[in-house]
């Protein structure tokens, strides 16, 4: 009955300790799904309105001209930035991986992350990975050195030029000799500069023009102006994430055109925790240009139309926007679990303490019963005989085993309310520092006249001892005593105190090793050794007194020897 209850018990724990976690990892899920759709909604939009702002940028930007004043363009004066201006020095290129040369040819990058470009017919960008493979590596840590140098006392500093190129249908503008020159914030023009390194490409070598291409004239600034290739965009600070050819990629990859993203943003799954959103649009510029007729030398207004596409591409990182979102709902699963299996590990140690206190305390109650019933008998027997008895020599023996008895109970009933107190948590220690040897050389001296064995004393220590004298007295004289009634005939007690261990050894062959870790117990007695008087609570006392006081303790057992020892804290 008690086994069967025992065990439903203990189902009881597991059954609540499972549903806590399945109900956590549950809710941890589901509520990792809500913040992951929840955050992907919040980032899509906030990505939707950076990319359509971004892309107003650039529409509005399309619509400037570059051009000189319209008093130039009434003269017929050509303006200079219009082909041969590579790189026009009042562009912003903060945020610009393809350098600009008009602002109707435009490529943005922002964050390395957001890339907008356009599509059309003309190329007028120079690309970083074109300049960067004509270099050799030599070559590309020079230029680097001359432009990371810092401005003189006389404010000169270094740029680097671009003196030749030819425009490509492909790669935009591709240089054919760059310079690096020394230039000055007063030098107004190129001729004043000081040319400090020449750098020549043999194009025939690359694939990045035609023939029909590389057979034309190479384009060339005068000596008045300079394509400046700015320093970030040639030190690839300026290099985005994801180029054009990324975008198209994914657009390729998820079977997507440039149409499927034009009325309304894609989004496009990478995993589980990033995606990429797509968004399209078109611009078409209609403005009066002042052009050179074909028919006529001079120049003309014409109303020139563009249509350029522009693409934009954001990627969406979930897990760095979700990951202490994520952290926190289960730190908080994981803290419910923890607390829930805590508890009931305790509920159920407790729950087997107090069982085990039931146990005890029936054994307890059986173990009194058992020790009591023995000398009532006998003390009723004998006062039974003591009332019909004349012969005054045996009501004198009568009397005496009453007598005994009645101490036995007397002891008995003593040492129940020693244990008890030793349990009670109002009992409390009152420890001095004393003198150990003459201690137990006194405690000692009761046992010598009346003890049949020979008490043998080793005292190897100069170490003081910090206890309560009377407490301490109480756990000598039950080792003693139990030394004294279960060893063998005729055998001796050894004491020794060695360093700060105190051990009490006797030889009892009598006793069962399988016994020696319920020595401690409340009324246990030793089966073989039940013929010896005793109540089986004088170790009980021992173990409850040396734990008071921090005192660690043991049994041995070893060739027919017994040995009880502690470790006291020493004062030296």
């Amino acid at each position: 009955m008690k086994s069967r209850y025992i065990k439903r018990r203990k189902k009881f724990h597991y059954i609540i300790i499972s549903v806590t976690i399945i109900v956590c990892l549950l809710g941890t899920v589901f509520t990792s799904l809500a913040i992951l759709n929840s955050s992907k909604d919040l980032l899509v939009a906030n990505a939707e309105n950076e990319l359509k702002m971004k892309m107003i940028d650039v529409e509005h930007n399309l619509g400037i001209n570059l051009t000189d004043s319209q008093d130039d363009k009434v003269n017929g004066a050509y303006p200079y930035n219009d082909k041969v201006g590579l790189l026009n020095e009042n562009v912003d290129k903060s945020n610009t991986y393809y350098q600009v040369t008009d602002k109707k040819n435009l490529t943005i990058t922002t964050d390395n992350v957001l890339t907008v470009y356009y599509i059309s017919s003309n190329r007028n960008y120079i690309s970083f990975d074109v300049i960067k493979n004509l270099l050799s590596d030599n070559e590309y840590k020079e230029i680097c050195g001359y432009l990371n140098t810092p401005t003189d006392n006389d404010g000169n500093y270094y740029v680097l030029i671009c003196k030749k190129f030819y425009e490509s249908e492909k790669y935009g503008y591709v240089p054919c000799q760059l310079e690096v020159v020394k230039t000055n914030k007063v030098n107004d023009w190129y001729v004043q500069d000081e040319v400090v390194k020449t750098y020549s490409f043999d194009l025939s070598k690359y694939d990045y023009l035609t023939i029909e291409e590389l057979e034309a004239t190479p384009f060339e600034n005068d000596e008045m102006h300079r394509n400046i290739i700015d320093k970030d965009f040639f030190l690839g600070k300026d290099k985005p994430k994801y180029s054009q050819k990324n975008v198209e990629q994914i657009l390729k990859d998820n079977a997507l055109s440039y149409i499927d993203i034009y009325e309304s943003p894609a989004v496009v799954n990478d995993g589980i925790f990033k995606c990429y959103l797509l968004s399209s649009d078109y611009y078409y510029n209609k403005e009066n240009r002042l052009i050179s007729d074909l028919d006529d030398s001079d120049y003309v207004y014409k109303v020139v139309q563009g249509s350029y596409l522009i693409v934009s591409l954001k990627e969406i990182d979930l897990l760095n926007d979700c990951l202490w979102k994520f952290i926190t709902v289960f730190a908080v699963a994981f803290t419910i679990m923890a607390v829930v299996i805590t508890v009931e590990i305790f509920s159920w140690k407790d729950f087997k303490r107090r069982t085990a206190q039931e146990e005890t305390r029936l054994e307890m109650t059986n173990a009194i019963a058992h020790n009591l019933k023995t000398p009532l008998f006998v003390i009723g027997g004998f006062a039974e005989n003591l009332k019909n008895e004349e012969d005054t020599e045996k009501k004198l023996h009568n009397i005496e085993i009453i007598q005994q008895q009645t101490e036995e109970m007397d002891s008995l009933i003593h040492r129940m309310l020693d244990l008890s107190r030793f349990d009670s948590p109002a009992l409390k220690l009152n420890c001095e520092v004393f003198d150990f040897k003459p201690f137990i050389e006194k405690i000692l001296e009761n046992y010598y006249v009346h003890t049949e064995h020979e008490i043998i004393f080793i005292y190897n220590s100069k170490a003081k001892i910090k206890a309560d004298p009377a407490m301490l007295k109480t756990v000598l004289e039950n080792l003693i005593d139990n030394a004294e009634k279960y060893s063998d005939y005729g055998s001796d007690i050894t004491i020794n105190v060695s360093d700060d261990v105190l051990s009490i050894s006797n030889q009892c062959s009598s006793f069962d090793r399988e016994n020696l870790s319920k020595l401690w117990q409340p009324y246990f007695r030793a089966t073989k050794g039940d013929n010896k008087s005793g109540s089986g609570i004088g170790l009980s006392i021992v173990k409850s007194a040396l734990e008071m006081h921090g005192f660690k303790y043991k049994a041995e057992f070893e060739n027919g020897i017994i040995t009880f020892k502690f470790r006291f804290t020493s004062l030296d």
